[in-house]
């Protein structure tokens, strides 16, 4: 990519337009590899202060630990737990609770739900890309895309740079409207950043020097917009209402709706449906909507419940429309994610996790195409995964908002215009409320569910879906461990293998013969693995999880294990054992996983934690063919396992002839101690 500016030219692999969390997240992945120029600018002049999203789905949650984060995030999140339910009582039209279910589906991930500002989560991965990057990728700030233009002669060149930018650096006017439009009132307002304005009016409140021209790049989106308007508030409030610090979903008889979030520093957020209505196409008037009047509504649904505000932080307000891109991408060198391709109303809390769930798919696949790991064809993949994946989320916002905005239907169920079934409501709110986990990848190049893929060796790991965590025990220390967190994110393959109780001997037979394959210089492991990584698993990571059965875990040790392809020298974290742990309990991994102990499996893990392939332990003609589709062979010869030295056995493992009686002594104390410690 070529960058012009202040009539310089420079060259870039990977310029990011926008630092919302899509555009963070992809230069969280892209700063893991330095051999990569990473560029991120944005047009604000600074943070996001208040408002924008702030729901964490499980998945999102799962995706922070992978990269490094979720222990910030976790210590200033607000966790939900529960939803309640607030509807009009069918014989007096009180409000009244009428159900609770829990605000995550238990079962689904170790983490809950959690409620966080956009601007805490940006400043997280923020911080954690800067550290990735030893300083180096920090987002530029003021500067803004003038004009794009793609060389389509060039786009199927890997050397060449098609893509030509003009990028102009900002004032703090150019970069961010005055007070007037940011505080009325003085409460902050998030309404100049909404749906309420359209792009031409927004574009209206930014300041131009009279010699500039800005060029506004748009990507045509499908969609529609509802004439039913909302209303934001983050506030501290002063309530008798019971469930202010549950998540709630509130219909009243003639009030409208309200959905109630809790989040950090004692604030609530509420979502409020307002009396305004607007026709097919057309904008509220913004200066109908104040953050008094939004209150005065909310006050209407709450009753008889009061609600004051002892501090209102921040307002907004907005229409709810659904709309998605018809693209995803183009020529395999320019990528929407996020609000660029869809948007949907914010109720759901899927917005945001969606958005970083896009370029979390896309940041590795740039990556290997980029350093020349795999095939451009791999960038494919996006758009066929990720506008599955939007469409899908559009669809149930659709019909979740006009459930939320609709009226409760009467006592003897005649359906009026605008009126919904609270049982239909309650159910679409339950099913949809799945924390990211439905996503479920189709058939292709990077996902084998039909072509050379054996699903029954490890049945509840449905391939195309993502990699949940089970409890394993560490061999070398023995201490428990969620096997997620010991596969973080680097940008590598996991291979999960799956090898059974190795104690009994045919079954170490079988992971000896998947380990003399592996070694050879002409497998996928060697010739995909560039001789100048840092380690023989930069690309490919192999994991190994045996199965405890009656012998003692202590019976094997680690050199006991093939060399070096399932263990790596000095690097402790390769093999598990599915055992009982001395604090937290036994995690039956194989049962978690649906394996069967005497089978065994092996389980690609793809760089963003989906399954991709499951095979067994013989299949390595299915393991070629997977990885042969989309990898290209290293240039420099690939990395054989001869690089990689052996772990040596103690003396007195080898020794040809009774060891001396030192020797002897120290062995029959280990034993002792082994024993000791077992019982």
């Amino acid at each position: 990519m070529t960058v012009k500016q202040n009539d310089t030219t420079s060259t870039v692999d990977v310029l990011i337009i926008g630092a919302g969390p899509a555009g963070l997240m992809a230069a969280n992945w892209l700063s893991r590899f330095p051999d990569i120029t990473t560029r991120i600018i944005d047009k604000r002049n600074g943070n996001l202060e208040n408002g924008q999203a702030d729901g964490l789905n499980s998945r999102t949650l799962e995706i922070f630990e992978s990269i490094g984060i979720y222990e910030m995030i976790s210590k200033e999140a607000s966790r939900m737990s529960e939803i309640a339910f607030w509807n009009p009582c069918p014989d007096t039209g009180r409000l009244t609770r009428t159900g609770c279910i829990p605000d995550t589906i238990p079962g689904l991930s170790r983490f809950q739900q959690a409620i966080l500002h956009q601007n805490r989560i940006e400043k997280h991965l923020m911080d954690n890309t800067l550290l990735n990057s030893n300083g180096k990728l920090v987002v530029e700030r003021g500067v803004s895309p003038e004009t794009l233009k793609i060389d389509e002669s060039l786009v199927d060149s890997q050397a060449a740079y098609p893509i030509t930018l003009e990028l102009k650096h900002l004032s703090d006017a150019e970069s961010m409207p005055d007070e007037s439009v940011t505080k009325v009132a003085g409460i902050k307002s998030g309404i100049f950043r909404s749906s309420l304005m359209s792009a031409e009016q927004e574009e209206a409140l930014y300041k131009r020097d009279d010699d500039s021209r800005m060029e506004v790049v748009k990507a045509k989106m499908e969609g529609e917009q509802t004439n039913y308007v909302w209303g934001v508030l983050d506030m501290i409030p002063l309530t008798n209402f019971p469930d202010i610090r549950k998540r709630c979903a509130i219909h009243s008889a003639k009030s409208g709706s309200v959905m109630v979030i809790p989040q950090e520093r004692n604030l609530v957020r509420l979502y409020i449906q307002l009396p305004q209505r607007v026709k097919q196409g057309e904008y509220l008037d913004r200066s109908k909507i104040t953050a008094d009047s939004i209150l005065k509504t909310a006050q209407a649904v709450f009753f008889p419940y009061t609600l004051e505000a002892s501090r209102i932080e921040w307002f907004t307000g907005y229409h709810i429309g659904q709309r998605l891109t018809s693209s995803f991408g183009k020529h395999r060198r320019v990528f929407l994610a996020g609000d660029a391709c869809h948007t949907h109303s914010p109720k759901a809390g899927q917005g945001m996790n969606t958005s970083m769930q896009d370029t979390f798919n896309l940041g590795w696949k740039l990556a290997y195409v980029l350093r020349g790991v795999a095939k451009p064809e791999l960038l494919d993949t996006y758009t066929g995964e990720r506008q599955v994946v939007a469409k899908t989320l559009i669809e149930f916002d659709t019909k979740f908002s006009k459930l939320f905005s609709g009226k409760p239907r009467g006592r003897d169920g005649i359906e009026e215009e605008d009126t919904i079934s609270l049982e239909e409501f309650h159910k679409v709110f339950a099913t949809g409320n799945d924390s990211g986990m439905s996503i479920d990848y189709g058939d292709s190049q990077l996902v084998h569910k039909s072509k050379s893929t054996k699903q029954a060796l490890a049945i509840k790991l449905p391939i195309g879906k993502r990699f949940f965590s089970a409890q394993v025990v560490n061999m070398a220390s023995a201490t428990s461990d969620q096997l997620a967190t010991r596969i973080p994110t680097t940008g590598a393959f996991r291979l999960l293998v799956f090898p059974g109780n190795v104690a009994e001997p045919d079954l170490m037979l079988r992971l000896k013969t998947l380990a003399a394959y592996l070694d050879r210089p002409d497998t996928f492991l060697s010739k995909y693995t560039p001789r100048s990584s840092k380690g023989r698993d930069e690309i490919i990571d192999i994991v190994t999880i045996r199965e405890y059965h009656s012998s003692p875990r202590g019976n094997l040790q680690l050199y006991d294990f093939p060399q070096p392809s399932i263990f790596l020298p000095h690097n402790y974290q390769k093999i598990f054992v599915d055992d009982e742990s001395y604090h937290m309990g036994h995690g039956h991994a194989y049962d978690a996983y649906g394996i069967d102990k005497a089978v065994g499996a092996v389980v690609v893990v793809r760089p963003d934690q989906h399954v991709s392939l499951i095979v067994g332990l013989e299949d390595t003609d299915l393991l070629e063919d997977y990885f042969g589709g989309f990898m290209r062979e290293a240039q420099d010869g690939g990395f054989p396992a001869e690089l990689i030295p052996k772990m040596q056995p103690p003396a007195w493992e080898t020794a040809p002839s009774e060891p001396d009686n030192n020797a002897s002594v120290l062995r029959a104390q280990d034993i002792a101690v082994e024993k000791l410690v077992i019982a």
